[in-house]
């Protein structure tokens, strides 16, 4: 890849808004530079397709009901119980395309970036491919990234006893990498998410200063 395209990437980064949380990812370095869009969907698997499918007729068959009124109140109380057993089983069959030997948790994640903490840095250009497992109900994405930096972060590790010799300084990178082949769908769905958990850290804020304001 060369910087030209990189340029372009790294403009792409801030396309859309990020949320700084731990979400449990897989996260493998490609040997192959990124694909096409259509070769890109056929290495897209099967559990991913059916958990982004199941997430969209859920959405339209209860924005239909919506209009009927409140006759349909008890029939969309029915469709969301087993949407949330749907929400299960497919919970179930997404976890297991987990693979512990590229288990990650993201350092921050958003429509178009994708952070997270390595051992060892990754050249820029670096094609990542992703399987991200969010958090409850929000399901899960596949998806590529492109390595834009490696920043390094020296993290202390203290040590409370005064006879230990003081280690060395943890070593790790800051991986920035940019969503570079996505279905549209999908990138939805990290949007949504992104969106939902800025919605809750933002309560939690408003709680916390609501009680400190009353000590």
């Amino acid at each position: 890849m060369d910087q030209s395209q990189l340029d372009q990437l790294r403009e792409q980064y801030h396309d859309y808004f990020a949320i700084e949380q731990a979400v449990l990812a897989n996260i493998k370095p490609l040997s192959t530079p990124l694909p096409t869009e259509d070769f890109f969907l056929t290495m897209i698997p099967e559990p991913f397709r059916m958990a982004s499918e199941q997430a969209t007729l859920d959405r339209s068959a209860l924005k239909a009901l919506s209009q009927l009124g409140e006759m349909a109140e008890d029939l969309a109380v029915y469709l969301r119980s087993q949407a949330k057993k749907l929400d299960m089983l497919m919970r179930y069959l997404l976890i297991q395309q987990d693979d512990p030997t590229y288990r990650r948790n993201t350092q921050s994640f958003g429509g178009s970036a994708l952070n997270f903490l390595s051992d060892q840095p990754l050249a820029a250009g670096q094609t990542l491919e992703v399987k991200l497992f969010l958090n409850g109900t929000d399901g899960a994405v596949y998806f590529l990234t492109t390595v834009l930096d490696s920043v390094l972060q020296e993290q202390e590790q203290a040590t409370t006893d005064a006879n230990e010799p003081q280690q060395q300084p943890a070593t790790q990178y800051l991986i920035q990498s940019v969503v570079s082949r996505i279905r549209d769908e999908d990138r939805e769905v990290l949007v949504r998410a992104s969106l939902h958990e800025q919605s809750r850290q933002l309560k939690t804020k408003a709680r916390l200063r609501q009680s400190q304001g009353n000590v």
